[in-house]
């Protein structure tokens, strides 16, 4: 859908695409008057917008989904910040900290009608892509805001969001936190063990291609 075709649909005033690096999806950020909303289009959409509607109605922190059709849906803003992108020096063990208690709470959650697309057992709900461009924080408070793209959440081993996580934040994507020892840190004070061997199959298995 053309810029022009979503401001008049949804009475918007200005609107801007998003990048998101190798997502197939075309993201664009419409201004409402004061709000901020976000129309997601492309493959698998529908999938995503069935499981941003469920995790939504367990009060989980995540965008509220407003409207949808065929492979496209539109969201309302998340609050915050991604953990992708620069926090000054002092705040950044905050910034960790918050991103392992997000994922404690989302752990927690047992009962999904989604299996994660990842093998091994469903113990907990997952979120499928747990990177630091995903998770939300409050600059003002350091704490958990809540999760986006969600097209691989289900029932799935918490290693995957584990390993996926500890990768996002060794690569050099994310320098900032300082690499392995700081993907070490944040799977500590989530309560894991960085050398449990599933570590290194979840991330190999996302990188050959099965995810």
């Amino acid at each position: 859908m053309s810029n022009d075709f979503l401001m008049d649909r949804f009475a918007a005033t200005s609107a801007e695409p998003v990048h998101l690096g190798l997502s197939e999806a075309t993201v664009t950020r419409l201004h409402r008057g004061t709000e901020v909303l976000f129309h997601k289009e492309g493959p698998g959409v529908d999938d995503e917008a069935d499981r941003l509607a469920w995790l939504g109605s367990t009060g989980f922190p995540c965008p509220q989904l407003l409207d949808r059709g065929v492979n496209w849906m539109l969201t309302s803003e998340l609050p915050g910040r991604d953990a992708s992108q620069p926090w000054p020096a002092a705040q950044r063990p905050a910034v960790l900290r918050a991103i392992a208690d997000g994922l404690r709470q989302l752990h927690t959650l047992t009962d999904c009608p989604f299996i994660s697309p990842f093998p091994g057992d469903p113990q907990v709900l997952t979120h499928g892509d747990y990177c630091a461009p995903n998770v939300f924080i409050d600059p003002e408070t350091l704490r958990f805001t809540g999760v986006l793209d969600l097209s691989h959440l289900g029932l799935g081993d918490p290693y995957v969001d584990i390993a996926l996580m500890m990768n996002s934040l060794s690569n050099n994507l994310n320098p900032q936190y300082g690499g392995p020892p700081a993907a070490r840190l944040f799977a500590k004070t989530y309560g894991a063990n960085p050398d449990d061997p599933r570590v290194k199959y979840f991330i190999d298995w996302t990188a050959t291609g099965s995810g």
